[in-house]
């Protein structure tokens, strides 16, 4: 009965152990641990059994014998459980370095800046601009009149005429001159000869004696300055009254 409990717990050693090779390092290590709990339970059970039956009888349990050998030498008892558990490599210890403090930088020795002498810039001097001053605007000069023989004598406002006369020894043909009211610019083309000495009465509508504009309105104002101009056939002024 010994020899065939031994077979059984060879057997069940060899399963083992083949189970146990064919786990990885740590599938290994947890297989020892659960087997180590393993027998540590079913080593408990006889040991509850034993001290169950020891409080129901006093009679101790005989120890077994051990038979000699036959040369007079004890025999070596076998261990039944052979584990051959492999050497468990300690996981490395990690190191945490503290960082070295962040370098000091030294300055740079202060010396006496050595002066660059830089050429000598030219500063150029902008020419002063020549601004052309104009004279101020003066009123255009006044139109002279010419020196004429025929000179304006009189304007009467009220009866709306003009008197012009000839101060020379020849009669003055009268075709192209102009008689114009300044202030109106109303003008009147003058037709005919003057004489010598002879004077010309130019109504602005119609009168006798004399030479008739024939204008459709008065011409001369009588409550402002409204000067009479004659022209000569080029456009001279020859002759301004008053």
């Amino acid at each position: 009965m010994i020899e065939t409990i031994k077979k059984q717990l060879n057997a069940l050693l060899t399963a083992w152990k083949t189970t146990y090779n064919q786990q990885g390092q740590t599938g290994k290590i947890l297989f020892a641990m659960l087997s180590v709990f393993l027998f540590c339970c079913l080593c408990s059970i006889p040991i509850s059994v034993l001290r169950f039956g020891s409080r129901g009888a006093s009679t101790p349990m005989p120890s077994p014998g051990i038979f000699p050998t036959s040369d007079g030498t004890q025999p070596t008892p076998t261990s039944l459980l052979d584990f051959d558990f492999p050497t468990l490599t300690p996981f490395p210890t990690l190191t945490f370095s503290v960082p070295s403090p962040f370098p000091t930088f030294t300055p740079a020795p202060t010396g006496s800046p050595t002066p660059t002498s830089l050429p000598p810039t030219a500063t150029l001097t902008s020419l002063p601009t020549m601004t052309a001053t104009q004279p101020p605007p003066t009123d255009p000069p006044a139109t002279p009149t010419r020196v004429s023989s025929i000179h304006i004598i009189t304007v009467n406002k009220a009866e709306e005429y003009v008197e012009i006369r000839n101060d020379t020894n020849a009669p003055v043909n009268l075709r192209g001159w102009r008689l114009v009211s300044e202030l109106g610019n109303q003008s009147c083309a003058l037709r005919g000869t003057l004489e010598p000495e002879e004077i010309l009465r130019i109504w602005a509508r119609r009168g006798n004696p004399g030479f008739d504009c024939r204008l459709g309105s008065n011409v001369w104002s009588d409550n402002a300055l409204d000067p009479a101009v004659l022209y000569n056939p080029e456009g001279e002024e020859v002759s301004r009254f008053p």
